[in-house]
């Protein structure tokens, strides 16, 4: 093979020369003709250095000129294009629909010795000819020739560099194909050698393989013998619970729950997230209160409109003209970047709105959490072309593309309720919508160049301005509902605190009524008889005193309900900063179990190995029973209660139930401090301490070194009052000037995910929380730099009671 490719070789340059000679000036050409004798001479010389001399020679041509191309190209085109993993692996799902894959095996482990992520798919793979003069010639795609699969599907991507997202995922690639001609061939990639500046992309080796097996995925549809399967090592970057759960829902939006498409089937499998290791579905739009379908057949002006809603059993359809939406909704509908006549191909727009309350799950199996967590993943108006989602459109994680109509700020500027009307405006976060689109039939809806989003055309305009008077048609179909909505809240609503409080302003307005007749009475003058006021007045003031005593009582309720509530929202906060461990302990915990059951089925059982894994689950255990012994004590019932407590006695528990959750991220905490007592509720002391310690614990993973934290109690009297503090100091970076007068504002945090993250996992409450209770308990919150830790600290002082 490689004397064969030597001989091209030279031929080609042979060719090169004689090209060159006859267009070369004569001063020229004795250089030209050295160049050539010491290349055919020299004993190293291989087809590679007499094409790479032959490209040396092409610059001498005097009248023409070839591009070379540098390496590193292939790295701008895939990893510095492709913004981050979760696009990347979607990019190679796509290819699995276009190769007609009946099932895609997704799977991401990052617990084993080499940590990987596998695709693998059932679809028609890739003979040795496709490999070589398909798949390696970068920007060559057959899907611009040939638009449709075998199976008639509209292949998805056409630009022909969807390959190397595998860059962004990992530096090693391993490619396996089998087809029914070729049989099982592959080839092996080191992305890191392109990333070399200078390095001509044709010095770079591409290892060809002959695999003797390929694993394809295992729970098929359909059975097949053909596939492909990739498998990407040395992982660029890593996998958090968070990750996968966007993975998850956004593979779910590939193929729209309320499509068309029912034989591409995405199976999930992590060791990061458990919980999403499963067939990629959903379940959950018949929870919807009202489903709208507008379809525009690409002629005239008429769209069809079919509406139906959970309070009707019969829906309404309709043609409504789209000079009528025009001109119905011209106060709030943009039409200047628009004409009246549609120039759009086909369009189908399906919208579900809910209600996000327990009316919506009634009648249902559904689980009022579980739909509010799908509506939360799901929200949005997606856009499909060819029954693929296009990004970013609709989708939670993408600020630039989840509301791209703006709802939200529609909806901000003004909030009118659903009692206003033609003012009511629905919200983004209540809607799942899908607006379906074909390349082909919409010529002119065609990809920016940085594969994020459609070029905003005047036929995308149009686009918008007709989902925007669909999403108009909703809400007043949803305005005209208003009656048999408040009907149904009314059926709902049993031993409410507005039927409480209209029972209590009843009993009130009868006794200012016997009151008003005393008063009457009196006023006339004259001889009053006091039978006629006496008993109505002890009447009265019987029940005012009963009313008072009601008052008090539910006043004494909702302080207690208060407290309640600001120890379940600490206990959220800390749940959602401490999670990621303990889910990690969960799965490390699995994980062990598993392995003991594998290794004790051998025979014989290996006995030695097995207790290894019992001991790791073991341990994992005590992790996740010191957060669940932590989140059962938290609101207990005397805990709400106010007792003498010993201050240093409750923080010390809190800090032994937290401990392992800090030295699992290697995190030393200390308590140091006076013993005393003081008359307080411990949930206040219990809330506060463990908000400022999430707060710590945030911050001291965002510096390297040695990560401190450290909670001091003293006794400190300020004037006349005897009173007691205690202080949370850190080894983080501090608090920034510029955010020191915003951090006790709701909903204002600066928690990420890490140092180079810019998502938030901070609610904003937290802090909130500490001023809110030290201001009822009469003290007060001070905050700075630690000259020992040189973090924050922030220290609460309040009054001692005896």
């Amino acid at each position: 093979m490689e004397l064969f490719l030597s001989y091209l070789s030279v031929l080609k340059c042979v060719y090169l020369f004689l090209h060159l000679i006859t267009h070369m000036s004569k001063s020229t050409r004795p250089d030209l003709i050295k160049k050539l004798q010491a290349l055919l001479s020299s004993p190293d010389t291989d087809y590679r250095s007499i094409l790479r001399t032959s490209a040396e020679l092409s610059k001498l041509d005097e009248k023409f000129q070839r591009f070379t191309i540098d390496a590193k190209t292939l790295i701008h085109l895939g990893r510095d294009s492709i913004k981050d993993h979760t696009t990347a692996l979607i990019e190679l799902v796509k290819n699995s629909y276009d190769a007609d894959a009946n099932d895609v095996e997704v799977e991401i482990s990052t617990k084993c010795k080499t940590p990987f992520i596998r695709i693998s798919d059932n679809g028609f793979g890739m003979t040795k000819d496709q490999l070589l003069n398909s798949w390696l010639r970068i920007g060559f795609s057959s899907k611009r020739n040939s638009k449709l699969s075998e199976f008639g599907r509209r292949k998805t991507g056409e630009k022909g560099i969807g390959r190397i997202s595998t860059d962004r995922l990992g530096a090693n690639l391993e490619l396996i194909t089998k087809t029914v001609d070729d049989g099982i061939i592959g080839l092996k990639v080191n992305w890191d050698e392109f990333d070399v500046e200078g390095k001509d992309v044709f010095d770079i080796d591409i290892e060809l393989t002959h695999p003797q097996n390929i694993t394809l995925p295992t729970s098929l549809n359909v059975q097949k013998n053909t596939g492909t399967e990739i498998k990407i090592t040395n992982l660029r970057q890593s996998w958090s619970p968070k990750n996968i759960e966007n993975l998850y829902y956004e593979l779910s939006a590939l193929t729209p729950p309320f499509s068309e498409v029912k034989d591409f089937e995405i199976r999930l499998k992590n060791d990061v997230a458990e919980i999403y290791s499963k067939k990629v579905e959903s379940d959950f739009l018949k929870a919807s209160e009202i489903e709208l379908t507008a379809v525009y057949d690409g002629k005239g002006d008429d769209i069809l409109y079919t509406i139906k809603d959970k309070y009707n059993p019969k829906e309404s359809t309709e043609y409504i003209k789209w000079q009528q939406i025009l001109t119905t909704f011209s106060r709030r509908l943009d039409t200047s970047e628009i004409g009246t006549e549609l120039t759009l191909g086909p369009v189908t727009i399906v919208f579900n709105f809910f209600t996000r309350d327990s009316t919506a799950v009634l009648g249902t199996d559904l689980k009022l959490a579980d739909l509010r967590a799908f509506i939360d993943n799901n929200m949005g108006l997606k856009i499909y072309r060819d029954n693929f989602a296009v990004r970013p459109y609709g989708f939670p994680s993408s600020q630039f593309g989840y509301d791209w109509l703006e709802l939200g700020d529609r909806k901000a500027r003004d909030p009118a309720g659903l009692g206003r009307g033609e003012d009511y405006k629905i919200t983004p976060n209540q809607l799942i919508g899908a607006v379906f689109i074909s390349r082909d039939r919409n010529p002119k809806l065609i990809d920016s160049a940085a594969r994020e989003g459609l070029v905003e055309s005047e036929e995308f305009e149009e686009l918008k301005a007709m989902v925007m008077g669909s999403i108009l048609i909703l809400e007043a179909h949803r305005a005209k509902l208003y009656p048999e909505i408040q009907k149904a809240k009314k059926t709902k609503e049993k031993h409410s605190a507005y039927q409480e409080t209209l029972r209590i302003k009843e009993q009130l307005t009868t006794v200012k009524e016997d009151l008003n007749a005393i008063k009457s009475e009196i006023e006339m003058g004259g001889t009053v008889n006091p039978e006629n006021f006496i008993k109505p007045l002890v009447t009265s003031i019987d029940t005012v005193e009963i009313i008072s005593e009601e008052v008090e009582s539910t006043i004494s309720g909702l302080l207690d309900w208060q407290r309640q509530l600001s120890g379940l929202a600490t206990m959220g906060i800390s749940s959602a900063v401490f999670g990621h461990e303990t889910e990690s302990s969960i799965s490390q915990f699995k994980g062990a179990v598993n392995a003991a059951r594998l290794v004790l089925r051998d025979v014989p059982p290996d006995i030695e190995s097995a207790i290894e894994e019992l001991d790791k689950a073991l341990k994992n255990s005590k992790k996740v029973a010191a957060w669940g012994a932590y989140a059962l004590t938290r609101v207990q019932r005397e805990k709400r209660i106010k007792r003498k407590t010993q201050v240093i006695k409750t923080i010390k528990n809190v800090v032994k139930e937290l401990t392992p959750v800090f030295e699992s991220s290697t995190i030393q905490i200390t308590v140091t401090g006076d013993n005393f007592y003081t008359t307080t509720f411990p949930m206040d002391i219990e809330s506060m301490l463990v908000n400022l310690l999430t707060n710590a614990y945030t911050a001291t993973l965002l510096k390297g070194g040695v990560r401190k934290i450290n909670v001091d109690v003293q006794k400190e009297k300020r004037g006349q009052i005897e009173g007691f503090f205690f202080k949370i100091a850190d080894t983080g970076p501090g608090i920034p000037k510029e955010f020191e007068h915003m951090i006790f504002e709701p909903l204002f945090s600066t928690k990420t995910a890490g140092a180079n993250s810019s998502n938030s996992v901070g609610t904003g409450l937290g802090l909130t929380i500490v001023r809110s209770i030290s201001e009822e308990l009469k003290g007060d919150v001070t905050f700075g730099k630690d000259p020992n830790l040189t973090g924050a600290f922030f220290k609460v002082w309040l009054p001692k009671i005896d």
